[in-house]
């Protein structure tokens, strides 16, 4: 249960972040994509589908905030294939090993995201892939990765901790919550 609030709370609350607070900060090169960000700290905690379910509704949801000036649909692709490579790492890696991964996958879903902007929407290259805006995205993706895998177990969301005889299921990989 607290899995689907937080997740309802992620997908409403994250693109209008996005555009009343994020959107109106001049940082150099660009802000950060707060939507990717939430969606790849959350879907570490969930099951791949539940990950990538995660994403293209938060994806979708970012889509139709205004501006709404692309293609409906590009960035629920690229935020639902993030949310599903990110529910598919371990749960229970270090916080440097789940901060690298978020790092790779933020760059990746950033990379995506531009290239399908600068085809789908003829948006210059130059816009499409602002390096400040990757570097943005990638850091803080990888500080909150890292900051929610050093939270105590207890509170990461019904994981469940290793048996006396180390093992955790048949599958080995622990109980995800959706």
């Amino acid at each position: 249960m607290k899995a689907v609030v937080l997740s309802v709370l992620v997908v409403l609350l994250a693109p209008v972040l996005q555009v009343a607070v994020v959107n109106g900060l001049s940082l150099p090169g660009g802000g950060p994509d707060v939507v990717l960000v939430a969606v790849i700290a959350l879907a570490a905690l969930l099951r791949p589908g539940a990950g990538a379910f995660l994403g293209f509704a938060a994806g979708l949801a970012a889509d139709v905030a205004p501006p709404a000036d692309h293609t409906i649909g590009r960035l629920a692709l690229v935020m639902c294939l993030a949310g599903w490579v990110c529910a598919r790492v371990t749960a229970d890696g270090a916080a440097g090993r789940r901060a690298a991964v978020a790092a790779v996958v933020a760059l990746g879903a950033t990379l995506a995201g531009g290239v399908l902007a600068a085809l789908l929407d003829g948006t210059p290259w130059g816009t499409a892939l602002a390096p400040g805006a990757v570097a943005w995205t990638v850091g803080l993706a990888a500080l909150v990765a890292a900051a929610l895998a050093l939270l105590p177990r207890r509170r990461s969301f019904g994981r469940v901790p290793r048996s006396r005889d180390g093992s955790r299921d048949r599958y080995g990989r622990g109980r995800r919550l959706a």
